[in-house]
């Protein structure tokens, strides 16, 4: 069988002839449209028109990297929302400390300032101690302190606060003392009220309290009035405050009232004493 002879001359087109007509007639189409879409946007149309079925379909094809990117910033927001709330909770607390501590040192300041102002008030030296256990030893209330015998602190020695009287130093030891509350039963200071009149000598009653057992009913004597020491047994400076009367108690004898007095000096809520010494004066 015959083979047909083979073309070296590859052709584009399958025709012998270029159609040249077609192609002018083509490109004169094409400039008219172009001069017809610049003249009157026509393209611009076309496309608004075409973007409502567009835009549908460029959503759901961005969608699966829309809501990648939506998940991956919403994971990213809560981490650092966390290490925010975190680090806003650490500033809270150390800000709390900070106001505590503040709070604390007013606190000591103003105790410190009043300790001055008592030193002056009544010309005398103190030694500024704090109050670390209160305690019943033998069955009375004892308070003690971080102060002794190389403070040069002894026995008998009066205790104050900023409200007033605490107690007298009733037993010394090296680094420690002991001191008797003004409410123990057994302990006694000479007073006078604050007006000037009425030298008493009050007595603790045990109870947080103290006493004048036998006062005369004809004295005025009503309640809030206060007692200070009257300094007559030269151990307490004159002039501390003791405290205030709160009742006043009739007695089997109609001459007397049975007088109950509140102290101003409430040891175990304050930590700072100072155990007295009297300057003599030249």
């Amino acid at each position: 069988m015959a083979q047909g002879k083979k073309s070296n001359n590859l052709k584009l087109f399958n025709r012998n002839t270029f159609p040249l007509f077609y192609f002018l007639i083509l490109f004169i189409l094409c400039l008219t449209i172009m001069g017809l879409d610049y003249r009157y946007k026509i393209s611009n149309e076309i496309k608004a028109e075409i973007s409502i079925i567009n835009t549908p379909v460029n959503f759901l094809i961005n969608l699966p990297e829309t809501l990648l990117l939506e998940v991956k910033n919403n994971l990213v927001t809560k981490e650092l929302l966390e290490e925010k709330i975190k680090t806003l909770e650490q500033n809270i607390y150390y800000l709390s400390i900070k106001n505590q501590e503040n709070k604390l040192l007013r606190s000591e300041n103003k105790l410190l300032r009043n300790k001055l102002k008592i030193h002056k008030k009544f010309n005398i030296v103190g030694v500024n101690a704090e109050i670390i256990l209160p305690n019943v030893k033998n069955g009375y209330g004892v308070i003690t302190i971080n102060k002794g015998i190389k403070d040069k602190i002894r026995n008998g020695a009066p205790v104050i606060n900023n409200n007033g009287l605490v107690g007298q130093i009733i037993n010394s030891t090296k680094s420690y003392s002991e001191i008797k509350p003004l409410t123990s039963i057994k302990f006694a200071v000479p007073a006078i009220k604050d007006s000037g009149k009425e030298n008493v000598i009050l007595y603790g009653n045990g109870n947080g309290e103290l006493e004048i057992p036998l006062f005369p009913a004809r004295s005025k004597l009503k309640v809030n009035d206060i007692f200070m020491t009257s300094g007559i047994d030269k151990i307490y400076p004159k002039g501390i405050n003791i405290g205030k009367v709160i009742a006043i108690e009739p007695t089997k004898s109609p001459k007397f009232n049975n007088i109950l007095i509140q102290p101003f000096s409430q040891p175990t809520s304050y930590s700072q004493i100072t155990v007295l010494k009297i300057k003599k004066n030249d």
